[in-house]
């Protein structure tokens, strides 16, 4: 038992908060879309393609986001600054960034800027990309806005040695659209806008953060109605979803294990407590420069990857790597609804690298197996939960690390739905044949690797991996 944490949350089973008050990245909610956004955000910046810009109202979880980056970046020849403080202004910004790429500032603009260059260029011959992430950046002023133009020119003539992510809310695009610094817009390359829960996503959220907090069996569950309820009181607010929630809690305090149900009345207690009121919706009016940098996001992801890894050298006639095809953990999935079985199947997949998605049949269909994976029946289809192998940020990999992507391509040229070179390169092929293979296994066909497409993959490579290597034709007979 965790002696730091609140009582009545120790009492209830949990061992940590479900529905805390701060940004909580170990327990992020995955959507396809959110995990879509992430991945091609990593690539702009993993290529130099421009800066990125983050946008959402209060408590949609930029923060979280800004931490999920960090991580997707994290160990892949990157540096990177994280500015929370943006009262800081002008030449105290400039300083913050300088200390936290571990620079002593010099007291002038000027002598700042040349110290960050020389730092810049150095990392750049060294092959390694500095990345800027400064949030609420709706704070910044002219001066500093214009402070990052003059950072964004620092270059070696062919790229941009600093690449920067500006979160804010909502009211940042405006601030971006002054003329004095069209120039800091036109350079946008990926516009992520986060947005509130939709009502059908309330619930599963709910059940995620409570599963991801240990919740136990029976459980602690909230019920359809309560979270139509929840989502009227809060607006789909993920914050606003948390007071709400945390109210909620204290109110199953007394209540028996097996009678821990939230209900539409519990709800309305809890709201009316911690005084949450939906935030009005805003009218989402998108201007030419940053339609065209939300638009064109999809197809300059793809075809700037292409351009850089262009000149790797392929061959069409390269296995898939055994290593693609690495055995699932065995792990029973319970063929009904009950909450126990799939609180346990997620404690025995274990907590790093589980993915938590909804899934329709025609995605169960596809499985060869379903070892690994742990199910719940829901009112629309399922909910399923199982440990990441194969990751989205493999499809961005170094030329020396592309194995994976190149055994994907493989397994979807034998389907008939890939007929590229075998490169490994995610470049506009690649993502069209993902975006078939999707259509085919009931996912939105996006073309992104999503989790769980990747978990299709998964699956699929390791059984013909399997069936290979106990066919006939593969085994090999000695003389004996």
């Amino acid at each position: 038992m965790n002696p730091a944490l609140a009582r009545h949350l120790q009492m209830l089973g949990l061992e940590r908060a479900p529905f805390p008050p701060t940004p909580d990245a170990a327990a992020w909610f995955q959507t396809a879309r959110l995990e879509a956004e992430r991945v091609e955000a990593a690539h702009c910046l993993r290529t130099r393609a421009g800066f990125v810009l983050l946008t959402g109202e209060i408590g949609t979880g930029k923060s979280t986001f800004l931490r999920r980056l960090l991580v997707a970046l994290g160990g892949e020849g990157m540096v990177t600054s994280l500015v929370f403080n943006t009262f800081l202004q002008g030449p105290d910004l400039l300083a913050a960034v300088l200390r936290d790429f571990g620079l002593e500032a010099r007291g002038t603009p000027a002598a700042d800027i040349d110290t960050l260059n020389r730092f810049l260029v150095q990392q750049w011959r060294a092959q390694v990309t500095c990345v800027l992430m400064i949030d609420d950046a709706q704070n910044l002023t002219l001066e500093s806005l214009e402070l990052l133009r003059l950072l964004t020119n620092l270059e070696t003539g062919q790229e941009k040695l600093l690449q920067i992510v500006l979160a804010g809310q909502p009211e940042l695009r405006a601030n971006l659209e002054q003329p004095c610094i069209r120039q800091l817009t036109s350079r946008i390359c990926k516009h992520v806008q986060l947005d509130v829960l939709a009502a059908d996503e309330v619930q599963r959220y709910v059940h995620f953060r409570l599963d991801a907090a240990g919740n136990p069996s029976p459980g602690i569950r909230l019920r359809a109605d309560a979270a139509l309820a929840l989502h009227r009181a809060s607006g789909g607010n993920p914050r606003r979803i948390h007071q709400i929630m945390d109210r909620c809690l204290y109110g199953l305090y007394a209540m028996p294990a097996q009678a821990r149900v939230i209900d539409p009345a519990l709800v309305r207690t809890a709201a009316a407590e911690a005084g949450a009121r939906p935030l009005a919706r805003r009218l989402r009016r998108t201007r030419p420069a940053l339609a065209t940098a939300a638009s064109l996001a999809g197809v300059l992801a793809a075809t700037l990857l292409a351009l850089a890894l262009r000149g790797a050298d392929s061959r069409a006639g390269d296995a898939p790597p055994a290593a693609a095809a690495m055995p699932l953990q065995a792990t029973a999935a319970p063929a009904g609804d009950d909450h126990a079985d799939w609180n346990d199947c997620l404690r025995r997949l274990g907590q790093a690298g589980v993915q938590v998605q909804a899934v329709t049949d025609a995605w169960l269909a596809r499985l060869p197996t379903r070892e690994g994976l742990c199910l719940q029946r829901l009112a629309d289809g399922w909910q399923a939960g199982w440990r990441a192998r194969l990751r989205a940020e493999d499809f961005l990999a170094a030329q020396d690390q592309r194995a994976r992507v190149l055994a994907v391509q493989v397994l979807l040229q034998a389907d008939g739905l890939y007929g590229g070179p075998l490169d490994g390169l995610y470049g506009p092929r690649m993502r069209a044949a993902i975006a078939r293979f999707q259509q085919h296994s009931g996912l939105p066909s996006s073309g992104a690797p999503d989790p769980a497409t990747l978990f299709l993959f998964d699956t699929l490579l390791a059984a013909r991996a399997a069936t290979s290597s106990t066919s006939p034709e593969t085994q090999h007979h000695g003389n004996g």
